[in-house]
């Protein structure tokens, strides 16, 4: 996408100060943030626009991530999805050869990187071998994702044979610990979230499922608009009744009990 500002980013920012928004995600679905020609431009405007407690988050593949290191930086977190260490799967899931230098990612980050690891058939088998290899290489948190629609049960699905120790629930969703990690599994039909997103067409929903949102919305919308080839998601979520490590969130939100999201497209 070459447009900027994003359309309608002034209006979404309006919503961010009413309703006090403290966390912002730059996410995407069929692209990837890293691959926006203006992100490090974005990057100061929302600074200079957001209220100045409110936190920046990248959920990226990685791939860019030691290209754009210096502007990884910049965030405040970051996440990186990675469904397998095994070149086959990988490519398999993720349409290119191999995953990214995770652990130099890692070593060369100045914040916090969190993996996200969506199950499927194809890398159900391995998450035994993803978890060890996330652990040797310094990860502490983990977020294992059922894609959109899947109905069956976490049991039926994962071929977990590690022993995790249950400590709480985030959302929602019941988190566990391994070896000093942290493993959140994330099923979005379960999901206590809500979101505003502002789309790359200008369209802002209020849809916390993405896929929903597409489906119901923006079909027709995205179809006949010029960005559509390169699709750029900012997220603005407000987090409250995470059980969990305080670092994840702000602090202002430690002790709340109810969600609130909000997301840019």
């Amino acid at each position: 996408m070459r447009l900027f500002p994003p359309r309608n980013l002034d209006k979404l920012m309006e919503l961010i100060w009413q309703q006090e928004i403290r966390q912002v995600i730059l996410t995407g679905t069929d692209t990837d943030p890293q691959l926006y020609l203006h992100e490090e431009k974005l990057l100061r405007l929302l600074r200079e626009q957001m209220p100045p407690e409110t936190r920046l988050v990248l959920h990226t593949n990685g791939r860019l991530a030691l290209h754009k290191i210096d502007i990884l930086n910049q965030y405040d977190r970051v996440s990186i999805s990675i469904p397998s260490f095994n070149p086959l799967t990988y490519r398999k899931m993720m349409g290119v050869p191999h995953p990214p230098d995770l652990k130099e990612i890692i070593q060369q980050s100045a914040v916090p990187v969190k993996i996200s690891c969506v199950i499927t058939k194809d890398n159900a088998n391995e998450i035994d071998e993803f978890l060890v290899r996330c652990q040797e290489m310094g990860v502490q948190r983990i977020v294992l994702r059922k894609l959109y629609g899947e109905n069956h049960s976490w049991e039926a699905l994962l071929r977990i044979t590690l022993q995790l120790t249950q400590m709480g629930a985030y959302r929602g969703n019941p988190v566990y610990r391994y070896q000093g990690m942290e493993i959140t599994l994330w099923d979005f039909a379960e999901t206590e979230s809500s979101s505003i997103n502002l789309f790359s067409n200008g369209l802002i929903s209020d849809q916390y499922l993405l896929p929903k949102t597409e489906v119901e919305e923006l079909d027709h919308h995205l179809r006949n608009s010029i960005f559509l080839i390169n699709r750029l998601f900012i997220v603005y979520k407000v987090m409250y009744n995470y059980s969990g490590d305080n670092r994840w969130l702000p602090k202002w939100c430690v002790n709340k009990f109810t969600s609130r999201n909000a997301r840019i497209s």
